[in-house]
């Protein structure tokens, strides 16, 4: 079997997929990938990773990829599918990683499951929705996640019509979804390595449809989160780039106030996809030595 083309049953007999990287027996990272997105994001060189003796396990989502739907899918129901996951592979100890609308989902392992927990790193990362984070949003942004929760059978339409579109011609329904991005983000994008991800990891999130990306906009991420940012214990760094277009650099601030044993780290010129920048510096922190917050 392909490293990247595994799978586990969970206990109420939902598949659950995953792929892994870098070095089998390494140090275990488990990551959680972006929204419209799949166990297929990672960086297109994953030496890395090797070189630092990372193992980096990446899941599907309910819904994406190989993973089955769970209609009664919540942020902590995903993290007791990824603890049946370590307990399938005998991980006792690991770090976590969520980027973008991972977050709350790498959050979300952290609050459950912090005594197996060493550290979480969010890259990029999507905040709590709510009155605060809104006004930071980009009008544009702000528009499609307003539309998200008020309407969620319009995100429906639109992502079906976007299958379509990905079916027929991945690479021109790629262009008109990343048109968002800002400017740093688009030099990133002329690199026909990180292309090739993008496109793998994006039409895969939509093998079965698009029933799981539609669900996990409109029922997890813009509604209030199932635990409080006050209430994780692990030590955590935010990542963020300060010219994100997609995920604005407050959002990352608001949530480093939130939580007691963090911290942030930001770069001041750079956009949404640090981790194609940044990949080694971000992930080798995660076996690094802890340093408490002062």
């Amino acid at each position: 079997m392909k490293k990247t083309e595994q799978h586990i049953i969970l206990k109420d007999n939902r598949k659950l997929g995953f792929a892994e990287y870098g070095n089998t027996e390494g140090f275990p990272i488990i990551y959680c990938h972006g929204s419209q997105s799949s166990r297929l994001e990672m960086h297109y060189d994953m030496s890395f990773a090797i070189e630092n003796d990372l193992r980096i396990i990446t899941i599907d989502r309910p819904g994406h990829g190989i993973s089955d739907f769970n209609p009664e899918g919540s942020i902590l129901s995903f993290a007791k599918d990824v603890n049946q996951l370590t307990e399938y592979l005998e991980l006792d100890k690991f770090s976590v990683a969520g980027m973008s609308a991972g977050s709350p989902f790498a959050l979300g392992i952290s609050y459950l499951f912090p005594e197996n927990i060493y550290k979480t790193s969010i890259i990029s990362g999507f905040a709590p929705f709510n009155k605060e984070s809104k006004k930071c949003l980009s009008k544009d942004v702000k528009m499609m996640l307003n539309l998200a929760k008020t309407f969620p059978f319009l995100l429906k339409m639109l992502l079906k019509i976007q299958v379509k579109q990905l079916n027929k011609n991945p690479k021109k329904a790629l262009k008109g979804f990343l048109k968002i991005m800002g400017q740093p983000d688009q030099e990133i994008l002329k690199n026909h390595s990180v292309m090739e991800v993008i496109e793998n990891m994006f039409t895969e999130a939509f093998r079965n449809g698009s029933k799981g990306v539609a669900y996990e906009i409109s029922n997890l991420l813009v509604r209030e989160w199932d635990f409080k940012l006050d209430e994780i214990r692990v030590p955590v760094t935010f990542w963020q780039g300060e010219k994100d277009n997609n995920v604005p650099y407050e959002w990352a601030e608001l949530m480093n106030n939130e939580i007691n044993n963090s911290k942030l780290k930001k770069y001041p010129e750079e956009g949404h996809l640090i981790i194609f920048q940044h990949a080694e510096e971000i992930f080798t922190d995660l076996k690094k030595t802890l340093s408490n917050k002062v």
